[in-house]
């Protein structure tokens, strides 16, 4: 059995990374007036989840933890913003929302860069795996 002597044990790690992350992620954004979750759901919709019952199977975990129940207001907000379009429950993104995307890309990838300074393509694709492998383990106790 893996014991470690702290109170700072993987549960508060993953829980801290993900307030970091909200927090660093949304001042990243703040000039595109988007936060991390609407940068997720822009993200899905550009990668062609096209449906609101896709974004929201895609971020379950987010939605469960954001307490909210779908990302339909997040779709409706970019609909709003002339960013998205809805035709028959199919999500297309505008010309206007692919450069809006363009632009929050760009500005999430030079953050992610910073967040990940001095760690290794292998040790990311490791720890993404450890973590896979742990919730994998979880689902089935």
């Amino acid at each position: 059995m893996l014991q470690q002597n702290t109170t700072k044990r993987i549960g508060y790690w993953l829980l801290y990374l993900h307030q970091l992350f909200d927090e660093s992620t949304a001042r990243a954004l703040s000039g595109e007036n988007l936060n991390r979750r609407q940068w997720q759901v822009l993200h899905a919709i550009s990668i062609k989840v096209d449906t609101v019952a896709g974004i929201d199977n895609a971020f379950a975990p987010f939605l469960a933890a954001d307490g909210a129940d779908s990302y339909r207001s997040v779709v409706d907000g970019f609909e709003e913003r002339g960013w998205v379009t809805e035709n028959d429950g199919s999500l297309t993104l505008t010309e206007s929302g692919a450069a809006a995307h363009e632009r929050a890309e760009s500005l999430v990838n030079a953050h992610a860069a910073g967040q990940l300074a001095g760690i290794s393509e292998s040790e990311f694709l490791a720890a993404n795996d450890v973590l896979a492998r742990i919730a994998a383990n979880a689902e089935k106790q």
